[in-house]
């Protein structure tokens, strides 16, 4: 069984005509040094010519990955194949200000259209998804600033059960959204049945290699509908969350209610947590 996981690297867009986060540099190359835990996997790193050979030192050279197990792409992100429908109705001084990069958002479906396909399983993870404000410290495994985002629950025992879980379906990962909510939606009317009960979050999905067209096929439908039509950005989480309410058939979820956990907050809090589900919970699971 071949798997292989599509991910990205671009650390300075904050206050750019693309928005991003700011600040990330060490986070993402920590998180993602986190994710090659799943040894088994193979991983393509989509980044800018600016941060490549930065990136080709610290993962290649200091920390000896090899070059079969992670790629790296350069891709300029202007080319994304939604840029037009992006920039038409993009407000640059509010993207400046962004700290999130609808390029990208949209390009983790779009690039699954380099792949040859010849991996059994194909999945998305969010280069910067191991940190300590979603993982609790006593799954933070590294000293020092490194610790933060060095996690002993991405693995290949992880990896194994996730893919055991979903068997034949694509999956998503899913946050409760009436008790505490999250997100809006893109307007009902593009619903078969308006829910906006859960929303699912971008941060990992996927599943065998087949199910991937139809699933990038609808997200691909939805922008070229939806954007022209309203005049406004969405992010991908919410095309996302459209096709899982119209296509329920399509997935297996994997369900959370909050994104905090028990060290976020010192006192009185217990009773919360125990009410409400962490998403470190569903990595735990999948450890077991």
């Amino acid at each position: 069984m071949r798997i292989k996981i599509l991910t990205s690297v671009y650390s300075d867009l904050y206050g750019s005509d693309m928005g991003g986060r700011p600040g990330r540099k060490d986070h993402y190359r920590f998180s993602l040094l986190s994710l090659l835990k799943m040894t088994q996997a193979d991983f393509i790193c989509y980044t800018s010519e600016r941060e490549l050979d930065s990136l080709i030192e610290f993962f290649y050279t200091q920390h000896q990955i090899s070059e079969d197990r992670l790629k790296f792409v350069v891709f300029d992100l202007s080319q994304n194949e939604y840029s037009q429908y992006i920039n038409e109705v993009k407000n640059l001084d509010s993207i400046r200000t962004s700290d999130r990069c609808y390029e990208i958002q949209y390009s983790k479906f779009s690039w699954f259209k380099n792949e040859d396909k010849s991996y059994d399983y194909y999945f998305w993870f969010d280069a910067g998804l191991s940190h300590t404000g979603l993982i609790p410290d006593k799954y933070l495994s590294a000293e020092g600033y490194r610790g933060y985002y060095e996690s002993t629950l991405f693995n290949q025992k992880f990896l194994d059960n996730l893919i055991n879980y979903i068997g034949d379906k694509f999956l998503l990962v899913a946050k409760e959204n009436s008790r505490n909510f999250w997100e809006g939606t893109v307007d009902p009317k593009f619903y078969t049945t308006y829910d906006n009960s859960v929303h699912v979050i971008g941060g990992f999905f996927g599943g065998k290699t087949e199910l991937w067209d139809k699933v990038v096929s609808e997200f691909d439908k939805s922008v070229k509908m939806i954007l022209p039509e309203q005049k406004r950005l969405f992010y991908e989480e919410h095309f996302m969350s459209l096709m899982y309410q119209n296509h329920k058939d399509w997935f297996k979820t994997l369900n959370f209610d909050i994104w905090w956990h028990e060290d976020n907050f010192k006192e009185g809090t217990k009773e919360f947590f125990q009410q409400n589900k962490s998403f470190y919970k569903i990595l735990e699971e999948l450890n077991e």
